[in-house]
């Protein structure tokens, strides 16, 4: 199944995208901090990556495959309603809470166009475009991601898919003594290719850039299958998991 996720918990996560920041106190001049542990950098990086394919910053779950859609709550078996050459553009206006302490609204929409080849669907088009805004005891956070996907079926059981797009992050996060942490980040993905039954980005690539207020980075994902990428920033590679982030430094 391919399918869009707008769950509160998913989209929380959006609002720690990064490992670093620019940090500045609104009373104070610009004061500016940056992590150096380039590997653990890359593993952020990585990993934000991965979760976006797999639909854990809200949007399209790539994961998921495409012998049907389910959109806005709607589900739609390709089995029974073909969906060849159709076009889906769905609007999210959500308000949710979390407890008593968090209070949140995301906006946006989501956009599919589905491909076939000889009447069975054989890929999709997808764009999304959401904003989140959150407020907690601790502070307030806006929060945004767009993401451009074409996705195609490589065999003829729909286990494997290549995908190509971008993905765009922002991140402003205010704490109750008026730091803030911004955070942008670009993807340009090429070639992946994934195993839909291990939900494994086995091969492709994907080149970033990150920065925020006072830092600028730049580098290139290479994937190597068994939830691996190698993870090249500045120059420096680091064989990365992708799942949990950390650095297999001495491997390479």
């Amino acid at each position: 199944m391919m399918k869009t996720n707008i769950k509160p918990l998913l989209a929380i996560m959006v609002c720690v995208l990064m490992v670093y920041s620019a940090c500045r106190k609104v009373d104070n001049a610009p004061v500016s901090s940056q992590t150096t542990n380039t590997d653990v950098l890359g593993g952020q990086i990585a990993v934000n990556l991965a979760q976006s394919l797999a639909g854990n910053f809200g949007g399209v779950n790539v994961m998921g495959g495409v012998d049907s859609a389910s959109l806005a709550g709607q589900h739609h078996a390709a089995a029974i309603y073909p969906l060849c050459g159709l076009f889906t553009d769905s609007l999210v206006n959500y308000n949710w809470n979390l407890g008593d302490t968090v209070k949140a609204h995301t906006g946006g929409n989501l956009t599919f166009f589905f491909n076939c080849n000889n009447g069975k669907p054989n890929g999709y088009t997808a764009y999304d475009s959401l904003a989140t805004t959150k407020t907690t005891r601790y502070g307030s956070s806006e929060c945004y991601v767009k993401q451009y996907y074409t996705i195609k079926c490589l065999d003829d059981n729909h286990l494997f898919v290549g995908v190509d797009g971008d993905i765009y992050f922002y991140s402003l996060i205010t704490d109750l003594c008026g730091c803030q942490s911004i955070t942008n980040a670009n993807y340009v993905l090429s070639g992946l290719k994934v195993d839909l039954t291990t939900k494994d980005i086995l091969s492709g690539t994907a080149t970033f850039k990150a920065y925020g207020k006072g830092w600028f980075l730049t580098g290139t994902i290479v994937f190597l299958g068994n939830h691996m990428a190698d993870v090249t920033i500045n120059g420096k590679t680091f064989r990365i998991n992708v799942i949990t982030g950390e650095c297999n430094c001495g491997i390479r």
